[in-house]
């Protein structure tokens, strides 16, 4: 069972780095423990812990968590690219700066460098790891090796794909090699998994209403839209306005008329002196959003009008990442090794 982080802990830790300011280990080990110890309330000291460990000693371990937090938080691909990638050239021996630097790199749709990194990550980890196969095998997708693709997917399925996001992007990738046979049996095995009951599922009823979409199955795409609780927005989620509009025209109208309506309230509020966050914008910035939101306001009524068939969903923007693990050194929770 994995060792979890606690107060009294997080407590010895500051305590020790007081009396040693300038050792990088602890430094690091508290910002561990910050993430994973909520009681300690100190998330937005992790940041600034693992920048300052890397600006005094510089190295593969102190690169690698100050760049993957970066990444994994900030959502900061490149800088956490620029950060690491120097000493990812030196050729470590362990497989998680190569991890880090590939995820980075596919979230900004590198393909060609990020297959280049996982491939490396491979080689490197003891353990066949889900996340690696499954990033490499969204690669080949996108450089347009589907077969590549789907043999990876099946490995990862073999291996433990708990999420489902393996099996989604394989009925995907069936679906551009042209195969739809199997692509029902991976709905019902979806169907049937633990994760996708879950009301926090990575693959759920919207996933599954994009896969009979795109095989022409309109009657079960709109079955499915209909289980999924959120509301969709009208403009940038043509496909569900496409259902509804031809399902519920009645339902679709309402929702029309909300989102005009909301638009219009948010119109009033950046105009408006009185309102709270009215002094967050300048003067430029709140005739360009006016402009953006009357925009919007025009194309929602007349929305009907892209609505007469059925839009196209392209396929390759339905392949789906999936989260790179914990690839800090020298956690105890997931017990990642210690040190380059």
């Amino acid at each position: 069972m994995n060792e979890q982080y606690n107060i009294e802990e997080i407590r010895q830790l500051e305590k020790n780095l007081s009396e040693k300011p300038d050792d990088t280990d602890l430094m690091n080990k508290l910002a561990i423990g910050y993430l994973n110890c909520r009681e300690a309330d100190s998330f937005n000291k992790v940041d600034d812990l693992l920048k300052k460990a890397f600006e005094i000693k510089p190295s593969i371990k102190t690169s690698n968590n100050y760049a993957y937090q970066i990444i994994t938080d900030r959502d900061d691909y490149e800088k956490g690219i620029e950060i690491l990638k120097p000493f990812v050239d030196k050729k470590p021996k362990s497989f998680m700066p190569y991890n880090v630097i590939g995820y980075a790199y596919l979230m900004k749709g590198n393909y060609e460098k990020a297959k280049f990194y996982f491939e490396k990550a491979m080689t490197l980890s003891q353990t066949e790891m889900v996340e690696i196969i499954h990033n490499l095998a969204v690669c080949e997708n996108h450089l347009g090796n589907p077969q590549k693709a789907l043999n990876l997917y099946d490995k990862s399925i073999a291996i433990n794909d708990k999420d489902n996001e393996s099996k989604f992007n394989k009925a995907v990738c069936l679906y551009e090699l042209g195969s739809h046979s199997e692509i029902e049996e991976i709905i019902q095995t979806i169907r049937k998994s633990a994760a996708y009951k879950d009301s926090t599922a990575w693959v759920s009823s919207s996933e599954l209403s994009e896969l009979y979409y795109l095989q022409g199955d309109l009657q079960n795409a709109y079955d499915f839209f209909l289980q999924n609780p959120f509301t969709p927005d009208l403009i940038s989620d043509l496909v569900s306005s496409f259902l509804l509009f031809n399902y519920d025209k009645p339902k679709f109208q309402k929702l029309v008329n909300e989102q005009v309506g909301e638009k219009n309230e948010w119109i009033n509020e950046l105009n408006d002196p009185k309102d709270e966050d009215y002094y967050d914008y300048s003067d430029e910035e709140r005739i360009e959003q006016t402009k953006k939101l009357e925009n919007e306001i025009h194309t929602l009524k007349s929305i009907e009008l892209h609505l007469t068939k059925p839009p196209q969903l392209n396929p390759a923007k339905l392949y789906m990442t999936t989260f790179c693990g914990c690839m800090l050194y020298d956690c105890k929770i997931h017990r990642t090794q210690f040190d380059e």
